[in-house]
């Protein structure tokens, strides 16, 4: 994802209000080439469960650890926070969603594998 906001600071993700680069100042490849893009690059998937795909939502630990490493500033116009202030909101969603999502991913892996095995014994049958 990418998102500009309307000062032209380059986000990764139109909830996460962290960025090093504006579109004002450099081009887009080069705002898409600051440190808090690769820091996500190197961290995706942030959860091998596609429920919890999010560093600041599911996965709150990853964004605030991202955003310390790359030196992102808050860009959020109307209440500027800091990465750790924003995760810690985040926190208790997150260890409450993961049994939830956990289990459900369980059961859509299950589900699919059985799918995938009935596909192959009917192909093997015909």
């Amino acid at each position: 994802y990418c998102h500009i906001n309307p000062n032209g600071d380059v986000e990764p993700c139109v909830f996460i209000h962290y960025s090093s680069a504006n579109i004002n100042d450099k081009s887009l490849l080069e705002c898409l080439q600051q440190p808090i893009f690769k820091e996500y690059a190197k961290g995706q998937p942030f959860n091998g469960n596609h429920l919890r795909p999010c560093p600041m939502l599911e996965n709150p630990q990853y964004l605030q650890e991202m955003v310390q490493r790359c030196g992102a500033k808050s860009t959020d116009m109307q209440s500027p926070e800091s990465a750790e202030h924003l995760c810690a909101k985040c926190a208790e969603y997150a260890k409450e969603w993961r049994p939830v999502a956990d289990k459900l991913w369980a059961e859509i892996q299950e589900k699919e594998a059985a799918e995938a095995e009935d596909k192959q014994q009917q192909s093997a049958g015909h």
